[in-house]
């Protein structure tokens, strides 16, 4: 069985998809199963992304077989005459197809349950390779599964993501343990950080000594920054004890600039805060187009604090909407301080929140001009003491400004919520 020179097995990742090749969709099915064997210490060795194709296809597995002791194909499993994975791969192995009985059947329910007849075509995908594992997919139709030759294992699974993460779950990582593939595992613990340039942020944690087996990166993501501690440890609870102090004294370096750890985004960490705070919160958005509202409902239960978003996106509404004063329209403009406060405070008054925060901005990739180029936003905070004004630049497309302004708005209402915010006042 072939391992690293620690020991660790070693695994090829093939994603399988015209669609892939084509960049239709993302491949975030392979960085997903990588990350999955990291934790049980399985070392991805090489990740292929290979048409519908039967030669592509067992071209990869070929190679993965030269490569390690495992291959986890994902693709390819469907219904239709396009998803050839199974008649490739089990040609390779020298197997027949043939009918999987449990399969047809829970294949059959599942359609029963949804009403409607089972097409013909379906019953292909109950064929699986002689001899194999299959795994149950409770979720959809095409099973997971598992081939073994001379030491050598090959695990198939579904494309569409959900079921792809459900029979790695339940069926293939337990097979990993129980054959004794797994080993020390990658673990990692995430700050995230908002408010500060990359290059601020290094300056400001650089001095912070990090062991040498833990490595640290710096992870950029529209408006926020990732930092994200690794190592190898023989479990989570282990690793996040080794790591405690190494994270204690980031957070002490870093204070209001971090606002969560591990998965948790900021319009979570908002809403807990405002919740906490018995605080209501209402926006006002313009070139965000409802962005804002949408991150915040993301988040279950957050109607217990936010009451609303309005969308203003013409002139237009922002008067009839949220009262903003035609004559500071005229004289500064849509994006403006002045124009970002009064709809901040329209909003306040029309939801009747504690706290409302306004986004107003060029978001390109047309419409700026010299003084106000694309990447320009206004934001607007109002709250029983006063309203509050900033203007930001950001450099990128539209969706990268919009998203970045998002951050920024939340970013805002969290920081006064904190007691640490100082901006422009635009008081009465």
């Amino acid at each position: 069985m072939n391992k690293t020179d620690r020991g660790t097995t070693k695994a090829t990742v093939i994603a399988i998809g015209d669609e892939l090749l084509a960049g239709f969709v993302v491949n975030n099915n392979a960085a997903y199963i990588s990350a999955e064997l990291a934790r049980v210490g399985i070392k991805t060795a090489r990740q292929l992304v290979v048409g519908d194709d039967a030669g592509e296809i067992t071209a990869a597995v070929e190679t993965a077989r030269s490569v390690g002791a495992l291959v986890v194909c994902t693709g390819g499993l469907g219904p239709t005459p396009d998803d050839v994975t199974l008649d490739a791969v089990a040609k390779y192995f020298g197997r027949e197809l043939v009918l999987h009985r449990p399969t047809l059947e829970e294949i059959e329910r599942h359609f029963a349950r949804r009403k409607v007849p089972m097409p013909e075509v379906n019953v292909g995908q109950a064929m699986v390779p002689a001899s194999a594992k299959v795994l149950a997919n409770p979720i959809g139709t095409a099973p997971g599964v598992i081939l073994e030759d001379g030491g050598f294992v090959c695990f198939l699974l579904p494309g569409v993501p959900d079921e792809m993460e459900v029979i790695l779950a339940r069926g293939i990582l337990p097979f990993l343990v129980e054959r004794g593939l797994t080993g020390e595992g990658v673990f990692t613990r995430t700050l995230r950080i908002t408010g500060i340039s990359e290059s601020g942020l290094y300056e400001l944690v650089s001095d912070i000594p990090i062991p040498g087996d833990i490595a640290l990166g710096y992870y950029p993501h529209a408006g926020e920054i990732l930092l994200r501690f690794s190592g190898r440890s023989t479990d989570e609870v282990t690793f996040n004890e080794l790591t405690e102090h190494i994270v204690a004294e980031f957070r002490g370096k870093l204070e209001h600039l971090l606002y969560g750890e591990g998965d948790d985004p900021i319009g979570r960490v908002l809403g807990e805060l405002l919740r906490g705070n018995g605080k209501t919160l209402a926006a006002a958005e313009s070139c965000t187009g409802g962005l804002l509202g949408k991150v915040l409902t993301d988040v279950p239960g957050s109607s217990d604090y936010f009451l609303g978003s309005a969308v203003t996106y013409s002139n237009e509404a922002k008067v009839e909407v949220l009262g903003v004063k035609p004559e500071t329209l005229e004289t500064y403009g849509a994006v403006s301080e002045e124009t970002a406060a009064e709809m901040a405070e329209g909003a306040r008054r029309v939801f009747g929140a504690d706290y409302a925060v306004a986004i107003t901005g060029v978001a390109g990739p047309g419409g700026g001009t010299p003084a106000k180029p694309v990447g320009t936003v206004c934001f607007g905070l109002c709250r029983s003491a006063g309203t509050l004004t900033f203007t930001d630049s950001y450099l990128g497309d539209r969706r990268r400004i919009r998203r970045r302004a998002t951050v920024r708005a939340m970013g805002l209402v969290r920081l006064d919520l904190l007691g640490v915010l100082v901006g422009d006042s635009k008081e009465g």
